[in-house]
């Protein structure tokens, strides 16, 4: 890949930082004019999802440098470094959003424009409707955690941004003024929810938590297949990134020739690497009696 070449991830990453961007401006500018602290409450999930987008594009982007002496198990685990930071800001803004949303419970604010504001949340709902669905699937695709978080930050926009939609709907029928701030204080404490996930996925990475059990069943399939091996055992493994590093103990015939036992550790390693992509193998060949 050349080096002025973005890469799937990062192109990936870029779309969300552009689409944020956006929606920050378009809530921003329509919460002020219209004093709907429900509209300014979703601009700064908004911002909040445009840091963590750069914050993960640095993550992806230092995450795909190769292994060096410094760091002979890759970089991987740069991406949980700025997940980390991601999952912080999302814990601040939303206390923020809860504090805002009591400020103006206590003191009422004079609201305008309901229907502007009902339409620029139903635009935010569908674009990110669509852009969270394409940044999830991506991220379990490239096994990136930084894409991946990306994501779910949109796809809580979509749910938060739909409820808004909905109050400010009762809003304007009911002209009921308290339920603005009292939206703002549920968007609030929603994002501070998504912040208890998200802290439980990166801790999983984080101590090294094992790949899922349908991965692992197809590892046994691939060591099932080869009728070399007599028997496997201690398969262990672990996630940095997008890489799974994975090793292994096979026992098999002890009259095999060392070139032999290398074919068959060899041929293993290229049909879990074609299984599960970017993996790294290690396996420890023992006589069998």
């Amino acid at each position: 890949m050349g080096k002025n070449k973005l890469s799937e991830k990062e192109k990936v990453i870029l779309l969300s930082v552009f689409s944020n961007t956006l929606l920050v401006i378009l809530k921003l500018i329509i919460g002020i004019i219209s004093g709907l602290v429900s509209i300014v409450a979703e601009s700064l999930h908004s911002a909040n999802d445009l840091i963590a987008s750069l914050v993960a594009y640095i993550g992806v982007k230092k995450a795909q440098n190769p292994p060096d002496k410094e760091h002979q198990y890759g970089h991987g685990k740069i991406e949980i470094l700025t997940g980390t930071i991601e999952n912080v800001l999302i814990f601040l803004i939303s206390i923020y959003i809860i504090y805002e949303g009591v400020n103006k419970f206590i003191h009422k604010t004079q609201i305008e424009f309901i229907e502007l504001g009902i339409l620029v949340m139903v635009i935010s709902g569908l674009v990110n409707l669509f852009l969270s669905g394409f940044l999830i699937k991506k991220g379990r695709e490239l096994r990136s955690i930084g894409i991946e978080v990306d994501g779910e930050h949109l796809r809580a926009d979509v749910i938060t941004s739909f409820g808004v939609v909905f109050a400010l709907l009762l809003l304007k029928i009911t002209n009921l003024w308290w339920i603005d701030p009292v939206t703002a204080m549920l968007v609030g404490i929603w994002v501070f929810f998504i912040f208890l996930r998200l802290l439980k996925k990166l801790i999983e990475q984080t101590i090294d938590t094992g790949i899922s059990n349908e991965q692992i069943e197809k590892i046994k399939k691939i060591l099932n297949e080869q009728k070399e091996i007599k028997f496997y055992h201690k398969i262990r493994t672990r996630q940095s990134g997008s890489t799974i590093f994975i090793d292994m103990h096979i026992k098999v015939n002890k009259n095999l020739s060392v070139k032999k036992s290398h074919d068959i550790t060899k041929t293993i390693e290229e049909k879990i690497k074609n299984e599960l992509g970017d993996s790294n193998v290690l396996i420890h060949v023992e006589p069998s009696k």
